[in-house]
């Protein structure tokens, strides 16, 4: 499991995510093949139907591929940039309590970003974050994002 110290954790969301911050996202897990995110309910994060805001599940799945990606790209030392080109999400039950999401794909992040730092051509990586419910293990939506990273130009 990579280990990340909650101060350094805190810090990197108020730095480049506050909005996720203040919204609840925190990590579950982080290994080199599997992100697990976790979003709990609560008054930051509701919409006036009594459950998670679709925004605040965005951002929890995007930071379960996201925050992988970010780290492979300082750990691997590639000058690659990385962005959203497609987000799918489906919302299949709502979400009223804790609810993890989860990405099994992060080998595809890393043969992504080897592929883009030796290569003019951006590489895109479509993933697939589950979310289900901390307790039952209940679907709650499910959410496909597509990342481009592309070398940085000198």
């Amino acid at each position: 499991m990579i280990s990340i110290p909650r101060y350094k954790y805190s810090l990197f969301l108020w730095r480049y995510l506050p909005a996720a911050r203040w919204m609840g996202v925190k990590i579950e897990f982080l290994d080199a093949h599997v992100c697990t995110t976790k979003l709990t309910y609560s008054w930051f994060n509701r919409n006036p139907f009594g459950s998670i805001y679709f925004a605040a599940q965005s951002a929890a799945a995007e930071m379960a591929t996201g925050l992988p990606a970010f780290l492979l790209i300082r750990q691997l030392k590639a000058p690659v940039n990385m962005l959203i080109t497609e987000m799918d999400m489906s919302f299949l039950k709502q979400a009223k309590e804790t609810v993890y999401f989860r990405c099994e794909q992060l080998d595809d992040i890393r043969d992504s970003i080897q592929k883009a730092s030796a290569s003019d051509d951006p590489v895109t990586c479509r993933l697939t974050v589950h979310a289900v419910d901390a307790q039952t293990g209940d679907p709650r939506s499910e959410c496909i994002i597509v990342w481009r990273f592309r070398r940085r130009k000198k």
